[in-house]
């Protein structure tokens, strides 16, 4: 009986849940298409493509400082011709800047407002009226393009920032915003003639015009941040707004106009609700005759920290001058909304009942029109993690996000060189680039692989090199002259061609267990709060390695390509990838003047005052100078940065530098080094952890598998160091005291154990004895589960 009450409960709370949350079908949401909403008007509109072209000349320019045409943005509006004079489209630029104004577009000739194409926020029109503002009745206008005399407050359509009433505009690259309640905090501090329940209303963009077209814009309010509003009843009013935020509260996307929202981030704010209140995202008030109203489509609905869990419904109908009780079906608004192929953060919850009291229902005479397809959770999205608090280094100021925040427009999954370097465009946006499979760094726009001899200078080749810079006869003195100068061409043609430079704000992520990036180099220079997840990267091969005869006794060959390098990058994650040298290690090259020529050089360099960095969960694979922190004694520089987290990595087999450091505050634990019987030969392993210049290497619950013949003694290597720090390490099992293994093979030196740092930003630190197991299990490349959509 027990088993058959609970059956009959879960049946009626599906009902309910299908009830409260309505799915198209198949068949149905096919109908319901961008172009299918965008087609209801005189005639059928298809939007121009805006992103990623080239800027239009402008005809006008903003800037406050006086540098262009006009100071103001609305004073450059008044020059564009009107419509009735003209059907050529006008372009007004605004330079970088905060422009307190309200704008009135009426009746313009087909007008563009371009902001900055780097960096949406850096153009900000912003204003700060809202609906309970008193104003003189009879006198004062609520806003220019919607005077409402009579009325003794400003009203909703008279608190808007911008009004656009003016057919075939757009906007891209800017910032709309209503500012009115900013100050607004846990449900206090409003403005002394409005309260939590009415009158708070504060618009930042009204449109009341056909074929309006928003593309990389930032729409920034609390309740009624955007407004979509038909200019006549019957009038056609179509809105496209695509790749852009929208931000607010309460109802921060409504009106009675046909709006679709694609690739777009629809964000619930906090603060201004006590408690983590939020109110509905969506409140169309279609007309009842009007098939189709809101369409958000591959859209990502997120929340500002402190938006409890369902506390913002999706939506409901704003039964627009309906009082409560009083709607009737047919002829009062019933608005239309389909929110289909989206995103949603824990905060979204079903549709709420309408503005009149009108409960939301699925069927029956006072049926909503408000339903959904193929939505799915975002809380699961890998692509989306930012590094939690207090994992290592990263974690370190406002943490390390990436791409967490980017808008779907701004999601890519590539699988070509040149997809790749389109991602990484720069811009100042988040971004996510999602690898797909195999990526060759060194293959042409074609995809065709290329060779050394198609980075090869003419002048260039091996054998007229190693004849003329032979130490038998040359000497111990750098090359120079032609020979030399051809290689240098060739390998700086090579380093151009397959280096990639990874912007800040960006997640670089694998998809799937083979996404890889061979034959070139990932650059992090100078950029901030970069994730790289879940990718192999091998074989960052230099056929041109330079020749040093005071490298060493004997002089050494080096290279210029590491697989990932870091200079100057602050707040960057790098997990869960793994590093090689792909099918041609160096073991395998050949010697030229007496010594082996080197291809590769480090795996993962960290240098040129890089600070706080989190490597977590990385494989490192048979490599010879395997991952630097601090590249010179004398960067002086570095002092007091290279703050680095090491943790949970496997470094296995490699021959030394896992890591070796100078300068930094290093915390390496749980880490796994696995040396093979060969690793004990003299080509093979030479040392794990190197004690540099001025370093402060804080060791714990690290672990050494080795042969039995390579001893304590030869773990870590000092170089010139003067400080080391560890405690519940293990060798072959056994507790090693590796400070004392240290001083044991460096009896001259002075060692301290006092580093002048303890670490504080430590998660997952794992007894040594589980550390083997764990890290075998799971670092490396293909333990995530990343979409490729």
């Amino acid at each position: 009986m027990i088993h058959k009450l609970l059956l009959l409960c879960l049946l009626a709370c599906t009902a309910a849940s299908a009830q409260q949350r309505p799915q198209l079908d198949v068949a149905t949401a096919a109908d319901h298409t961008v172009l299918r909403y965008l087609a209801q008007g005189p005639e059928p509109w298809v939007p121009a493509v805006l992103r990623g072209q080239h800027l239009p000349a402008a005809q006008f320019t903003v800037a406050a400082d006086g540098s262009g045409t006009h100071r103001s943005v609305q004073a450059a509006i008044d020059a564009v011709p009107a419509r009735s004079d003209s059907a050529v489209r006008r372009v007004v630029r605004i330079k970088p800047g905060v422009y307190r104004e309200r704008l009135c577009i009426k009746d313009k000739a087909p007008l563009t407002l371009v902001g900055d194409p780097y960096d949406a926020s850096a153009v900000r029109i912003v204003e700060s009226r809202y609906n309970g503002l008193p104003k003189r009745a009879g006198i004062d206008a609520a806003h220019p393009c919607h005077p409402h005399l009579q009325a003794a407050t400003h009203g909703t359509a008279g608190s808007a920032t911008v009004v656009v009433a003016s057919a075939d505009f757009q906007a891209l690259h800017l910032t709309i915003e209503n500012d009115a309640m900013a100050q607004v905090r846990e449900g206090v501090g409003y403005p002394t003639h409005v309260q939590a329940g009415g009158g708070t209303q504060a618009v930042a963009l009204m449109t009341m015009a056909d074929r309006v077209q928003l593309e990389d814009v930032r729409l920034l309010g609390h309740q009624d941040t955007f407004y979509v509003r038909r200019p006549a009843p019957g009038a056609p009013a179509r809105v496209y707004v695509h790749g852009s935020l929208i931000a607010g509260d309460v109802d921060f996307v409504f009106g009675n106009a046909t709006l679709v929202i694609e690739r777009c981030t629809l964000l619930s704010r906090a603060g201004r609700r006590p408690k983590g209140e939020s109110g509905p995202v969506l409140a169309p008030s279609t007309p009842a005759a009007v098939a189709l109203g809101f369409l958000v489509t591959h859209s990502r609905f997120a929340a500002e920290p402190g938006v409890a869990a369902g506390a913002a419904a999706l939506g409901r109908a704003w039964d627009e001058a309906v009082p409560a009780g009083s709607w009737a079906a047919g002829v009062s608004p019933n608005g239309q909304a389909l929110v289909r192929n989206s995103r949603f953060g824990p905060h979204i919850g079903g549709w709420a009942a309408s503005t009149s009291r009108r409960p939301f229902s699925a069927s029956g005479e006072t049926a909503n029109r408000l339903s959904e397809f193929d939505n799915r959770d975002d809380t699961q999205d890998i692509a989306r993690q930012a590094l939690p608090p207090g994992d290592g280094w990263a974690a370190a100021g406002a943490g390390t996000r990436g791409g967490a925040d980017a808008l779907p427009s701004d999601v890519h999954t590539v699988r070509t060189r040149a997809e790749l370097l389109a991602a990484l465009q720069p811009h100042s946006r988040p971004r996510i680039v999602k690898v797909q499979g195999h990526i060759d760094l060194a293959s042409d726009d074609t995809g065709r692989a290329l060779a050394a001899d198609d980075f090869r200078d003419a002048a260039f080749n091996w054998p007229d090199f190693e004849r003329a810079y032979d130490p038998a006869t040359w000497g111990r003195k750098p090359p120079e002259g032609p020979l030399e100068e051809a290689r240098r061409r060739s390998a700086a043609r090579l380093l151009q061609h397959v280096t990639v430079r990874v912007p800040s704000r960006t997640t670089l992520i694998g998809v799937g267990d083979d996404a890889q990036l061979s034959h070139g180099m990932l650059l992090l220079q100078k950029v901030q709060d970069v994730i790289v997840r879940n990718l192999r990267l091998s074989d960052a091969f230099d056929p041109f390695p330079a020749w040093d005869p005071k490298d060493n006794a004997g002089g050494e060959w080096n290279s210029e390509l590491d697989n990932l390098q870091l200079r100057g990058a602050v707040n960057i994650w790098i997990d869960h990838c793994s590093f090689d040298d792909g099918s041609r290690p160096d073991s395998s090259a050949r010697t030229a003047f007496g010594r082996r020529m080197q291809h590769h050089d480090g795996l993962l360099d960290i240098t040129q005052q890089s600070n706080h960095v989190t490597v977590s969960w990385n494989h490192f694979q048979a490599h010879d100078k395997t991952s630097l922190v601090g590249g010179s004694d004398s960067t002086v520089a570095d002092a007091g940065l290279l703050k680095v987290t090491f943790r949970h990595n496997h470094w296995d087999g490699v021959k030394e530098r896992a890591p070796r450091v100078r300068y930094g505050q290093v915390h390496l634990f749980n880490n796994l080094h696995t040396v093979t019987a060969e690793g004990s030969h003299k080509d093979g392993y030479s040392y794990s952890v190197g004690v540099g210049h001025r370093s402060a290497i804080f060791s714990e619950n690290n672990v050494w598998l080795t042969p039995a013949d390579v001893p304590a003694t030869r773990l870590v290597r000092l170089h010139k160091g003067e400080a080391f720090f560890d405690r519940g390490s293990l060798h072959n099992g056994q507790p090693v005291d590796l400070l004392a293994a240290l001083r044991l093979a460096n009896p001259a030196a002075t060692l301290s154990a006092d580093l002048g740092w303890t670490p504080t930003l430590v998660q997952g630190l794992l007894p040594a004895a589980e550390v083997a197991e764990r890290v075998h299990a799971g670092a490396g490349v293909g333990r995530l589960k990343v979409s490729p959509d």
